[in-house]
């Protein structure tokens, strides 16, 4: 019996010990790297890091002023599913494509040329998963940011970092509908160096040179004031056709053969340099129109458009500028242009009490005074009762980030009878176009007296 009792007990403490070491075993491997994973990292041979050799910011760093609030917590990791950029002497645009919207934090790192380290700017995307089909480091070579790299930091986090050739003036803010990234990085302009070299004046039609009032004697005095160059945005385009009217008519084919005809407008008139942001019928996504007019280093981006409503009577001319806006109308109309949902343009409000500083603010709101007052006045005599619905301020994806005056016009109703079938005549576009000249005409004028009191 005794030895029955020992055989039982010998094989229950060796289940035991059995079962303990499956357990052990499991924890082993749940705490082990996986060796592919290892492999997937990227290595900056500069420094024998990782690709993500920003470290970890210490407690007692100060967070960037680009470091913005966030989403609460999501059940789903955002997804980072590709990587763009547009660049050129003076700006780089960067974008990560994702797949849902997520907290995100800016920060930069100085030089360390002792350890052949350049000036580096980094995101941390948090609660976010590297999804890209390539985790290679994406050469750019400009002059502003050498390579962009992209690597799961952390479990939890996606680390873009921006290796730089300075650390220069750079903004980041989200965009929906699709979800991105937008890393904004701008370079001191020549002016801001003292080193600019003077515009040569403009020819001008001698009616027009006469109402320019000169407020000084003296030859620099006398030079007409003149927009350098001038990017001008025919709105949506390829698979979005904007608005369509009735008839068929289609925003995007009214609004690229105006800015078509402005283009040349402008060109042989005031002799101004213009840059479409599209030049045919093709998609071009929204954040890349600023980018343009940015790239360009323009000194005005105009976007325009053709209103819409389910009202067939609403009527009328406004003129947008680029500013927070509790406007339950405005809100609809931007989430329209934008593409996206009426929350989603509330959502962006908290993007703009970063970007005041940049933005134009005054002189987009002289602008948009100046085109939407010659559009009415010359508009009256081609298309009756012209309603005139003022200048108004909303959240419109295509002006956010850019450096120079922005707007946007609204040119008539597509989807009232009468505007609609004017619109897509001749006659009516080539009033427009010279409508638009008129009031950028205006606009010189006011800037050059605003100097020169």
């Amino acid at each position: 019996m005794r030895k029955y009792i020992l055989a039982g007990l010998f094989l229950c403490a060796a289940g035991i010990a059995l079962i303990a070491g499956k357990v052990a075993s499991a924890q082993s491997r749940k705490v082990e790297p996986s060796k592919d994973a290892a492999r997937s990292l990227p290595v900056d041979p500069s420094d024998g890091a990782s690709t993500f050799d920003a470290p970890a910011a210490n407690p007692t760093d100060e967070p960037d002023k680009n470091t913005a609030p966030g989403p609460v917590a999501q059940s789903e990791k955002s997804l980072v599913t590709g990587l763009r950029f547009l660049s050129s002497k003076n700006y780089t645009r960067v974008m990560l494509d994702l797949s849902q919207e997520t907290k995100f934090e800016v920060r930069q790192l100085k030089e360390d040329s002792a350890k052949g380290i350049p000036a580096r700017i980094y995101v941390d995307m948090i609660g976010a998963r590297l999804a890209m089909a390539s985790k290679e480091a994406v050469p750019v070579e400009d002059a502003l940011l050498r390579q962009v790299r992209v690597g799961q930091y952390s479990p939890d986090v996606v680390r873009v970092v921006l290796d730089m050739h300075r650390l220069t003036d750079h903004n980041a803010f989200i965009l929906p509908d699709p979800y991105r990234l937008v890393i904004d990085l701008q370079g001191q302009k020549a002016a801001e160096n003292g080193n600019a070299k003077a515009a040569p004046a403009k020819k001008m039609p001698a009616s027009r040179k006469a109402n320019l009032k000169e407020k000084k004697s003296g030859p620099a005095a006398s030079a007409v004031p003149g927009i350098r160059k001038i990017v001008l945005d025919p709105g949506h385009g390829g698979k979005d056709p904007g608005a369509i009217g009735i008839g068929g008519s289609s925003e995007k084919d009214i609004v690229l053969s105006i800015a078509k005809k402005l283009a040349v407008k402008l060109k042989n008139e005031m002799g101004i340099e213009v840059v479409l942001t599209r030049k045919d019928d093709r998609f071009v996504p929204l954040e890349n129109r600023t980018a343009i007019a940015n790239a360009e280093d323009a000194d005005l981006f105009i976007s325009l458009h053709m209103n819409a409503s389910p009202n067939p009577d609403a009527k009328g001319i406004e003129t947008y500028y680029l500013d927070n806006t509790t406007d339950e109308a405005a809100l609809r109309l931007a989430a329209r242009e934008n593409g996206t949902s009426r929350k989603n343009v509330s959502d962006l409000q908290f993007i703009l009490s970063d970007m005041t500083q940049n933005m134009k603010l005054e002189d987009s709101i002289t602008l948009a005074h100046r085109l939407q007052g010659s559009s009415v006045a010359a508009m009256s005599k081609v298309i009756s009762d012209v309603r005139d619905l003022g200048v108004k301020k909303a959240l419109f994806y295509v002006l956010v980030g850019a450096r120079m005056p922005s707007v946007l016009v609204e040119m008539f109703f597509i989807t009232h009878r009468g505007e609609g079938r004017a619109m897509s005549q001749e006659a009516a576009q080539d009033a427009m176009v010279e409508a638009l000249v008129q009031g950028i005409h205006k606009y010189t004028e006011s800037t050059l007296i605003a100097r020169t009191l």
